[in-house]
């Protein structure tokens, strides 16, 4: 690369000395640089130290001093225009000596103050004054997603003690291009760019913008660079910009690590403005052996992360392991997970793990297994705390501790607390709304069929699935501590103790509730109404107890539920939005 890096700039060399010679007239004080030309690109490039020096000659002393380039720089080239210039210069200069002198090289070649003449594709040329009336020449030429720039100080004719500053540096164009921000993000390309991520701190908290689909299945062991982490309360930097999948997808993302935590390929995000969008992984396959809070794509939230998935693969770990999420605390949209969830622990969900912040218009389809509990097909364990969740501009705000309008239809394993939706709903203000399952939950205690325990509220939902165990099944819940309404459960449920078709157990209230007594096996529960399927399938069944259904409104306006009479059980309105109801 140096061979034709010389050979080019020798190549170059005796054009800009003719230029100079002709009194170039061009000078940067002459031409506006065009910053809102729709035709500008805009790079950011960071010096390359081992290639980048700043040699100083010169003055009565006669000093001779190399000093080191670091930092970064913003170019901004208008191909239509044909001009070009340095937007925002952040670099520094220092020599090795013990006084470790140093200089500014944007003030030494007033890089900022001049305003560039493209002269082809891969040369552009630089030539104006310094404060000091000192004339100044540069070339740049480009290379891939490199620049090199040579440049050169000319004192004043008749200048006494000056001195003659000569730059031969390197510079890479940060990841794709772009500058960060957020009418232009950084552009990333490739699988080494978006490894890159993980190496600079001081971007993550910039605006990001996934331009093709990548594989990283170079990248194994623990190789990548994981964005964001948590070592402790006074060691940890998170994610805290955005970052823009543009609807494209990330394959085969690999992590295996013995007991690393907070593992995803965003290890934690944080922050009011932090999200996550528009992004696919496929093939994951992250183990983390003895890890906690691992996760697909994040291993802890606290950010909004809308329309993302993750298809296919495996996520492993010990404690709250979830297919795209380990810990959520913030709004989860539109989201989904088919990946194999595997945990040796506590608190594993098939999109999420552990969750406190909200969820909607989520779904996970991939088989969940673990030895311990609070196990679901979507969310492993589902806590409220005191505080509002932050809003989607735009969209809502909701209370944390929150599933609305979500499904899991894979099978789910686990000791105790299982649930084919969620594991254990927990605490009183946790809620499930509008949601089903119709995968198979397994374990030895507390086992339902859409929640294994529930301390919270589950309101206008059913399970389909069957639900196994010892101690505790039920159709729908296992062991009920709470509010139960406007809920069905058809599923096959068998146990050995407080087995029951719709509640396994219950002290609290059960109301407006039902089960089908022909497809359970079950003739009693702990709370709820027994139902043949002829009635499941009978509108008035539900009417009668204040259900709300599309086209009637003496039991609300909301449309919570649509049912083909005679041929299905009833179904949430959101599984078919397009379907008009019949009129009761």
């Amino acid at each position: 690369m140096m061979e034709v890096r010389n050979s080019r700039i020798l190549q170059i060399m005796p054009f800009l000395f003719t230029v100079c010679l002709l009194s170039f007239s061009i000078q940067a004080n002459e031409i506006e640089p065009a910053a809102t030309a729709d035709s500008q690109q805009n790079s950011i490039y960071v010096f390359l130290p081992e290639q980048s020096t700043v040699v100083q000659t010169g003055g009565i002393a006669g000093v001779h001093r190399t000093y080191v380039i670091g930092g970064q720089f913003q170019l901004s080239v208008d191909p239509d225009v044909g001009t070009a210039f340095f937007a925002h210069v952040d670099a520094n200069a220092v020599d090795d000596s013990e006084f470790r002198h140093s200089l500014d090289p944007n003030e030494v070649f007033n890089l900022s103050g001049l305003v560039g003449i493209i002269i082809d594709d891969t040369l552009i040329y630089f030539a104006g004054k310094a404060a000091n009336d000192t004339d100044i020449f540069i070339i740049a030429i480009f290379n891939d997603d490199l620049i090199y720039l040579f440049a050169q100080t000319y004192p004043p004719a008749g200048s006494a003690d000056f001195f003659i500053f000569n730059m031969d540096a390197v510079a890479q164009r940060k990841y794709g291009g772009g500058t960060r921000e957020p009418n232009d993000p950084y552009l990333i390309y490739t699988p080494e760019q978006m490894n890159t991520i993980g190496l600079h701190e001081e971007d993550w908290d910039k605006h990001f913008k996934l331009m093709a689909d990548i594989d990283l299945r170079e990248y194994t062991g623990t190789t990548f660079n994981i964005i964001g982490y948590w070592n402790s309360r006074s060691d940890n930097k998170p994610f805290t910009g955005i970052f823009d999948g543009n609807s494209k997808k990330i394959s085969n993302f690999t992590y295996t690590s013995v007991d690393a935590n907070k593992i995803g390929l965003f290890g934690y995000v944080d922050g009011e403005n932090a999200q996550i969008k528009a992004l696919g992984l496929q093939n994951p396959n992250v183990d983390a052996g003895a890890g906690r809070y691992i996760g697909g794509l994040v291993g802890d939230a606290n950010g909004c992360i809308t329309d993302c998935y993750i298809y296919g693969g495996n996520i492993s770990g010990n404690h709250i392991i979830g297919g795209l999420i380990g810990f959520n605390r913030g709004i989860i949209m539109n989201c989904s997970s088919s990946s194999i969830i595997l945990g040796t622990g506590l608190v594993v969900g098939g999109l999420v793990g552990g969750n406190s912040g909200a969820i909607t218009d989520c779904h996970s389809t991939g088989e969940v297994s673990a030895v311990g509990g609070g196990i679901g097909g979507l969310v492993g364990s589902n806590t409220s705390y005191s505080y509002l969740v932050r809003s989607v501009p735009g969209l809502f705000v909701s209370i944390s501790g929150t599933i609305t309008n979500c499904y899991a239809s894979g099978n789910v394993f686990g000791s105790y607390d299982v649930g084919g939706l969620v594991g254990i709903n927990h605490n009183k203000n946790a809620q499930i709304m509008r949601c089903y399952s119709n995968g198979e939950a397994s374990g030895e205690s507390m086992v339902g069929g859409l929640v294994g325990t529930n301390s919270g509220a589950i309101t206008n939902c059913y399970a389909s699935g069957s639900a196994s165990g010892s101690e505790g099944i039920g159709g729908l819940v296992g062991l009920n501590l709470r509010t139960i309404s406007n809920c069905y459960s058809t599923g096959l449920v068998s146990g050995d103790a407080y087995a029951g078709a719709l509640i396994g157990s219950s002290p609290a209230s059960v109301m407006a509730s039902f089960w089908d007594i022909e497809t359970s096996g079950q003739t009693d529960s702990a709370g709820g109404q027994g139902k043949t399927t002829a009635e499941m399938q009978m509108a008035s069944t539900f009417l009668d107890a204040g259900w709300d259904f599309i086209g009637e409104a003496e039991n609300g306006t909301e449309d919570i539920w649509w049912i083909d009479e005679g041929q299905d059980y009833p179904i949430l309105s959101w599984e078919l939005p397009q379907k008009t109801a019949p009129q009761h």
